[in-house]
């Protein structure tokens, strides 16, 4: 298992502007978010609650683990940025609450009583050109499932990444049937050079150990504006366009704060700031990064997140069993 990451944020000295939160108080915040957003967006709620963020990062199934061990003694108080199913399907662990910012939300942003959305993210293809010797472009995920492709591609593992689950509930949806599904999802399982960390996905690529990356959309937007030999290709059958969950922990030791974290994370300005580090903002308010295409020009698979949530399970433990037959 991975060794979970912690990392405590300096505490502002500004008073508290305009939150539920208890100034000098702590909030505990189990994220498996990107650190640009952590390094943008923690100290600005910091500033403006004199709160401290305690942060523990790793992948979204580690910290899965830790919550259900902690479930009589909860340590943290929110679960930010992960997949909306991991919540769905463990509702024991935690609360509902409805942050503030809930009625600005854009349609489609709120899927669950149980979570509110953080971001929208979309599953794209990275691609580095110049490392494809000769190959083709890939356009669709029945393409990039072609044995051509075989070694070249990077994905993280379904069953520790939230983000690859979803790759996985995107694919099967995809086609007319989940067994139409599941046949290009082993074609590209075959193909794929599996890491524990989805944000290692598409800096192999960037670097360019692998040609090809499965990944979230802006973290392959954040190579191609760091100048990198990569650009994003969008699946034609469709991708995924589906929020992604935070949450209040069931018995939080600091709810208010925790309360007032997921509140702050919905206003226009912490949203303003996910659009300029490449996700797409969840309020209607706020419109997307310029460099992005148009979220109404994507192809989309109208992604069921109510069906990738209860099927979880066994979904998960199907990709298991495929891993150890194409191995």
């Amino acid at each position: 298992m991975k060794k979970l990451l912690m990392a405590t944020v300096v505490t502002s000295c500004m008073a508290a502007l305009s939150t539920t939160a208890n100034a000098d108080g702590t909030v505990t915040v189990y994220t498996a978010v990107p650190q640009n957003f952590i390094d943008s967006l923690v100290p600005m709620f910091e500033a403006q609650t004199g709160t401290t963020v305690e942060i523990i990062k790793a992948g979204s199934g580690d910290l899965l683990n830790r919550l259900t061990a902690e479930a009589d003694n909860p340590v943290a108080d929110v679960l930010w940025s992960v997949d909306g199913t991991v919540i769905d399907f463990n509702p024991a662990l935690f609360e509902a609450y409805e942050a503030a910012g809930t009625d600005a939300l854009a349609d489609g942003m709120k899927p669950s009583e149980l979570w509110s959305p953080f971001t929208a993210v979309v599953m794209a293809f990275i691609v580095n050109e110049n490392k494809l010797d000769g190959l083709p472009i890939p356009k669709s995920w029945s393409e990039l499932a072609d044995p051509k492709y075989d070694d070249v591609v990077s994905s993280a593992k379904a069953n520790a990444s939230g983000s690859s689950y979803i790759q996985l509930a995107t694919v099967l949806q995809a086609y007319d049937t989940e067994e139409a599904g599941w046949k290009v999802y082993k074609g590209l399982l075959s193909n794929f050079v599996l890491s524990d960390s989805s944000g290692a996905v598409p800096r192999f690529v960037n670097d360019g150990e692998l040609a090809i990356g499965v990944t979230l959309e802006d973290a392959a937007l954040r190579y191609v504006e760091g100048g990198g030999p990569v650009q994003i290709v969008y699946p034609s059958e469709g991708t995924a366009i589906v929020p992604d969950a935070m949450t209040l922990i069931a018995g939080a030791p600091n709810a208010d704060n925790g309360k007032a974290f997921l509140d702050f994370m919905l206003t226009k300005e912490a949203q303003t700031v996910v659009a300029e580090q490449g996700r797409r903002p969840v309020r209607a308010d706020v419109a997307s990064n310029p460099a992005l295409q148009a979220i109404s020009e994507l192809p989309s698979v109208g992604y069921d997140g109510a069906w990738a949530a209860e099927n979880r399970k066994a979904l998960v433990s199907a990709w298991e069993d495929l891993v150890l037959d194409i191995e």
